[in-house]
C-alpha cells in the first residue's frame, strides 16, 4: 500500500515540476521582455515626434512671418512711395536679411520634417513589432493553458487516488513516510527488490537483508543508507 501511495507522489512530484517547468513560461517572460523594450523604444520615439513637430509648427510660423515681412518690404520699396535712396537701400539690405533668414529657416524646417517622416516610420515599424509580440503571446499563453489544464487533470487524477489509499496506512507511518520524503526529494518508501532498496539503489548485506525479512510485519523496516522505508516483500 505504501508503494502506491509513493507512486502517486512520485507521479505528482513529477506532474508539478512539469507544470511548471512547461516551456511556454519562459516564452512568454522573454516575449514580455521583448515587448517592454519595444514600449520602450516606442515611448522615446513618440517623445523624440512631439519635440520634433512642435519645433516644425514653430519654424513654419517662423518662415511665414519673415516671408511676410520681406514681401511688405519689397512691395513698400516698389510703391514709389519712398524716394530716398538711401532709404530704398536700406530696405533692399533688410528684404536680403530677410530672405537670407527665410532661407535658413525653411533649411531647419526640411530637417524636422525628414526627421518627422523618420520618426514616422520607426513608429510604424515597431507598431508592427508590437502586434506580432502580443500575437505570439497570446498564442503561447493558450498553449500554456491547453498544457495547464491537461496535467492539472492528471494532478487531480493522482490526488484523488493517493486520498483513498490513506486510511490504508497507520497515521504513525502516513507520518514518518512524509517526513522522510520531505528530506529524500519526495522519496520516502522504495521497494526492497533482492538485496537492493530501490530508494536509493544500494545493496545491503546478507545480514542485513535477513535482519529486515526476520522483523514482524508491523515493524517499520528502514533502510541502513538512506533511511527510506523499505517495503520487503
Amino acid at each position: 500500500m505504501l508503494l502506491e501511495l509513493q507512486t502517486h507522489d512520485s507521479a505528482t512530484d513529477r506532474l508539478t515540476h512539469q507544470r511548471q517547468a512547461l516551456p511556454e513560461h519562459a516564452r512568454l517572460e522573454q516575449l514580455a521582455t521583448n515587448l517592454a523594450a519595444i514600449d520602450q523604444l516606442i515611448a522615446e520615439r513618440q517623445g523624440e515626434l512631439a519635440t520634433v513637430s512642435r519645433e516644425q509648427a514653430r519654424l513654419e510660423d517662423e518662415v511665414e512671418m519673415v516671408r511676410r515681412k520681406a514681401q511688405t518690404e519689397e512691395a513698400r520699396a516698389i510703391s514709389g512711395k519712398v524716394t530716398s535712396p538711401k532709404e530704398l537701400t536700406s530696405i533692399q539690405e533688410e528684404v536680403g536679411s530677410l530672405r537670407r533668414r527665410q532661407g535658413a529657416l525653411e533649411d531647419e524646417l526640411l530637417e524636422r520634417m525628414e526627421r518627422r517622416e523618420t520618426l514616422d516610420a520607426e513608429l510604424a515599424e515597431l507598431s508592427g513589432r508590437r502586434e506580432g509580440v502580443t500575437s505570439e503571446q497570446a498564442e503561447v499563453a493558450k498553449a500554456r493553458d491547453e498544457a495547464t489544464a491537461e496535467i492539472d487533470r492528471e494532478l487531480e487524477v493522482q490526488r484523488s487516488a493517493r486520498k483513498l489509499l490513506e486510511p490504508n496506512v497507520s497515521p504513525e507511518l502516513l507520518k514518518l513516510y512524509e517526513q522522510i520524503r520531505a528530506r529524500q526529494g519526495g522519496i520516502g518508501a522504495g521497494a526492497l527488490v533482492g538485496n537492493t532498496c530501490q530508494g536509493c539503489r544500494t545493496s545491503l548485506s546478507r545480514v542485513d537483508v535477513d535482519a529486515l525479512r526476520a522483523l514482524p510485519p508491523e515493524r517499520i523496516k528502514r533502510c541502513e543508507h538512506c533511511r527510506r522505508i523499505l517495503v520487503v516483500a
